[in-house]
């Protein structure tokens, strides 16, 4: 068996009633406040503290002047913190906007320069286009005139090569009168080329036109712009005029075309006349003569011999005394005949042009060495060649 040993049991501390405490003396209690020490452990003793009412209330009022001031001084001490944080806003913002100010006014000053200067470059440029659209301007003009003298010298060349060719052409077909439908149609054309420009140059230079007056006379003196538009204009109306005129001839030209491709004006073969149209010596001795009713024309052997003009080969082949020959009918009662060849290059039947190879020069027939012997005839008759010899190829 256990036996439980009892603890001794503490001695609690004896606790004085508050009766005890309070001194029966109370107005000596009152002058004193009573602080009661209570420990925290059991076993302590409490204890009381007696402290005057008068050094209490001094402590209080000390504390409370000591807590008044430094409240005072806390509260001016925040007021000036106050103000002074209220001034150093105040300066900032100052300073910002001055900041500001002085950014923005040297923002200004800095697009005044440039738009000074840009101002003063598009100025400059302006000027410098100015100038340079007026030395255009004048560069214009003068290759303007300069154009103008070109265009008149070119008009001038077209007008003198224009009636050159009409001059060459009017030549050409006047050589050919011989021809009857030619001669006709030449003295038509120009009866109507006088009645052309007389009809034309009214209208298109003027009433003070006057037919027969050179517009080409003028030399190329200094004249006004308006002067040199004068003149031009005229050039103009005289090309258009010499152009009415040639393309006139032009037509009058393909009328005459089938005349001039068919009557016989070439040469055969090139060279001179050896023996003339007419009575001449016997060529093969003796002292007779005879009548040579063509020309010769001497040639070496085999150089080609071309149809003098355009037709239809109406005979190919041998004849007496002639050798090879061949006949070409040229219409209008016209032949022509070419004969001591060394051999045909046609058949009869053939239409043959104007300048083409009929055959080769020789010696066959009644001949004393190579020639060709040539004769035109009309209506049958033998006619002198040497009024339709009027051109080489």
């Amino acid at each position: 068996m256990f036996f439980r040993r009892n603890k001794p049991e503490q001695q609690r501390p004896a606790v004085k009633k508050v009766s005890e405490l309070v001194n029966s003396k109370s107005h000596i209690q009152k002058k004193y406040i009573s602080l009661m020490l209570v420990p925290s452990y059991s076993t302590g003793k409490t204890r009381s503290l007696r402290i005057p009412r008068v050094v209490l209330y001094g402590f209080a009022i000390v504390f409370f002047v000591i807590f008044a001031v430094v409240g005072g001084f806390y509260v001016r001490s925040m007021y000036f913190q106050h103000r002074a944080w209220s001034l150093n806003t105040s300066y900032e913002e100052t300073r910002d906007a001055f900041d500001a100010f002085r950014e923005d006014a040297e923002q200004a000053q800095s697009d005044l320069i440039d738009a000074t200067t840009q101002m003063y470059e598009q100025l400059s440029e302006e000027q410098t286009r100015a100038q340079m659209e007026m030395y255009r301007q004048e560069q214009r003009h003068q290759d303007t005139l300069e154009n103008m003298w070109d265009l008149i010298d070119e008009i001038e060349e077209q007008i003198r090569d224009l009636d050159e060719d009409m001059q060459g052409i009017v030549a050409g077909l006047s050589a050919r009168k011989i021809i009857p439908p030619i001669a006709a149609l030449i003295a038509e054309m120009e009866e109507a080329h006088t009645l052309l420009r007389e009809s034309l140059a009214p209208q298109v230079l003027g009433a003070a036109y006057e037919p027969g007056v050179g517009l080409l006379n003028h030399s190329h003196d200094a004249l006004s712009e308006s002067e040199l538009i004068a003149r031009l204009d005229i050039l103009k109306a005289e090309l258009e005029i010499q152009r009415a005129l040639f393309e006139d001839l032009e037509i009058r030209k393909e009328a005459i075309a089938p005349y001039l491709l068919n009557y016989p004006t070439l040469w055969p073969v090139r060279g001179s006349i050896s023996s003339g149209f007419g009575w001449r010596r016997n060529p093969f001795g003796g002292t007779g003569h005879e009548h040579h009713s063509g020309v010769d024309i001497p040639a070496s052997w085999n150089t080609p011999i071309h149809a003098a003009g355009g037709g239809t080969v109406i005979f190919a082949g041998w004849r007496s005394g002639y050798g090879n020959t061949v006949i070409i009918d040229h219409g209008g009662g016209l032949t022509t005949m070419y004969a001591h060849n060394t051999r045909n290059d046609v058949r009869q039947g053939q239409r043959v042009e104007r300048g083409e190879v009929i055959a080769f020069v020789g010696s066959t027939g009644r001949s004393t060495g190579p020639h060709l012997h040539y004769e035109v005839r009309r209506n049958g008759t033998a006619v002198n060649p040497t009024a339709f010899l009027l051109e080489h190829l």
